[in-house]
């Protein structure tokens, strides 16, 4: 369980690192890595429910259900459905992790989500969700992923704020690099292209 929460937690760590403000950002609105990172740090919530998981075999399936909410800082709700499924295989003698697999299949349904940006407050609502889905790799010894690891998130919302009441759809993907050191985010927002390494 520690190992899986650490690879977790490694990955939410990776993907938000790299959500930092953009100073190219328009001077009016919200910055889009801030919504990337909200969006995708409710994805990656899932695992605060899971309680309790067996003692680890050889080859360990992964099967979680999830069904969380994430709370908005000022108010509203992101509520994450999906589930996480996959295998590790683990050295008997030694309890390490050989390898593994994780995909992860989630709907975020956003719900006058608020946040404040710039001392501007705006609120998030789905239209209709945002889908997130994933395949990760582990490389030996669980800390870091294998060069086959991805998320792909893709979907509609609504901002409004201060001089701002827009949908906006999105269809992203996240490359992890092999030694989970960074990845790279590409693809559209809001019809424009997103192109950055964090």
């Amino acid at each position: 369980m520690k190992k899986i929460n650490l690879i977790i937690g490694l990955l939410a760590a990776l993907i938000l690192g790299g959500c930092n403000k953009d100073e190219s950002a328009a001077s009016s609105g919200i910055d889009s890595k801030v919504i990337i990172g909200e969006i995708f740090r409710a994805g990656m919530a899932w695992n605060e429910d899971v309680k309790s998981m067996e003692a680890l075999k050889s080859t360990y399936p992964i099967n979680i259900g999830v069904d969380h909410t994430l709370y908005g800082p000022e108010g509203g709700v992101i509520h994450v459905l999906g589930s996480v499924t996959g295998s590790m295989s683990i050295d008997d003698q030694t309890g390490s992790i050989q390898s593994g697999f994780m995909q992860l299949g989630l709907t975020e349904t956003i719900n006058d989500y608020t946040m404040i940006y710039n001392g501007n407050t705006y609120t998030m609502d789905g239209a209709p969700y945002i889908s997130l889905t994933g395949t990760f790799t582990l490389a030996p010894g669980g800390t870091t992923f294998g060069t086959d690891s991805s998320m792909q998130i893709g979907g509609g919302f609504r901002v409004t704020g201060p001089g701002l009441d827009q949908t906006i759809n999105i269809q992203l993907t996240i490359i992890i690099n092999s030694d989970g050191s960074g990845g790279h985010v590409s693809g559209t927002y809001g019809g424009e292209g997103v192109d950055y390494t964090f």
